[in-house]
């Protein structure tokens, strides 16, 4: 029997990435399994699904945490709306799963779903679990965590250690950039992070005397890609700059240092492409929660650490500097990245859910 199943959820690209995954991973082993994407209007959902293969729908679920009083009693009084749509909707796909990815529409539908005897599952991607997650784990019949840190907010007994589901990243290094050059991955999330590209235009002019040693490939998200994109043409450097992009095999092939924030989808990306990194963690993340994603890679001496408090131009150019002339301290980091790895999250997380919906 093909399966049917709902993944809830969304927002930000780390929570849909390992959805996705999950969902990619089903299509795989069944191609007649049909799957269903529940997201909101106001994330990223919108664009990446539908060019992800998935159907996507939407129901008016905002967020209760962090958000001003006036802002919290309207997603309080918009919850039995999104609670009626979800159940519409479960009504109409008849699923044998639903699986709450974290974001905003995760709670109604997961909650829906538990409250029609459905089989639930939830996706912690982060250290410590998010607002929704952290509530839905009491009704949830699998919880799985990507740190070992998350276990503690939940039931032992239905929460397995199953790493973060992530995108496939597949490709050869891109074309215009030349092997022979150490080069530099800059990534902001799917968003970009002005902080980060401030700091790599500052870095540039303090880096020319290695200059021909050195190329970027660097994500900048849509507000400051001509900025960055001049600033990299001013002084010369070899560099790929786009706003986003889902096809990042290519450009993890070909760096050998990542400069990045800490999201989970990140780290994950980091651990299974085996890569360096010195990571930035966005310091308004919920609960901190990017500090302790990026704690995880430091303490196994996979990353090092710089505070978003700390970061310029300067110490930007001096961390590259070093690196670039230290290539075996890179090739010790991406060995420990490559020992916390756990690419077979997908498959752990479909198996279970498989063994839960026979159940």
């Amino acid at each position: 029997m093909s399966h049917r199943i709902i993944f809830a959820g969304g927002g930000t690209g780390g929570h849909l990435f390992s959805g996705i995954a999950v969902a990619e991973e089903m299509k795989r082993r069944d191609p007649n399994s049909e799957i269903l994407f529940v997201g909101t209007p106001f994330g990223l959902e919108k664009e990446i699904v539908p060019k992800s293969g998935f159907r996507l729908e939407l129901i008016r679920a905002t967020p209760l945490k962090g958000a001003g009083t006036l802002a919290r009693i309207k997603s309080l009084l918009r919850l039995p709306k999104a609670y009626a749509q979800s159940k519409k909707i479960l009504k109409a796909f008849k699923p044998n799963l639903v699986i709450g990815i974290g974001g905003y529409a995760s709670g109604p539908m997961t909650l829906a779903a538990h409250f029609s005897k459905i089989p639930t599952a939830i996706i912690e991607q982060n250290s410590i679990p998010g607002f929704t997650n952290r509530h839905l784990g009491r009704f949830a019949d699998r919880i799985f965590i990507s740190f070992r840190n998350a276990a503690k907010y939940f039931d032992p007994k239905k929460t397995v250690f199953s790493g973060n589901p992530t995108r496939r990243l597949e490709g050869l290094p891109a074309a215009s950039q030349s092997s022979d050059r150490f080069c530099i991955f800059i990534m902001g999330g799917s968003q970009g992070a002005h902080a980060l590209n401030a700091a790599l235009e500052a870095a540039l002019p303090l880096l020319l005397d290695a200059k021909t040693r050195l190329s970027f490939i660097h994500q900048t998200g849509p507000n400051d890609l001509e900025a960055v994109r001049l600033a990299y043409q001013k002084h010369g450097y070899q560099a790929e700059v786009f706003d986003f992009r889902q096809d990042l095999g290519p450009a993890y092939a070909q760096s050998r240092l990542m400069i990045c924030r800490a999201g989970a989808g990140t780290i994950t990306e980091l651990q299974n492409k085996s890569k360096a990194g010195i990571l930035v963690p966005y310091p308004f993340a919920a609960d901190d929660h990017q500090f302790y994603n990026a704690k995880d890679m430091v303490d196994a001496g996979a990353a090092v650490l710089i505070l978003n408090k700390d970061l310029n131009g300067e110490v930007v150019a001096d961390r590259i500097r070093h690196f670039l002339d230290h290539p075996e301290e890179i090739q010790a980091m991406e060995a420990k990245a490559r020992a916390l790895s756990k690419p077979q999250a997908a498959a752990q997380v479909l198996d279970s859910c498989i063994a839960l919906v026979k159940s």
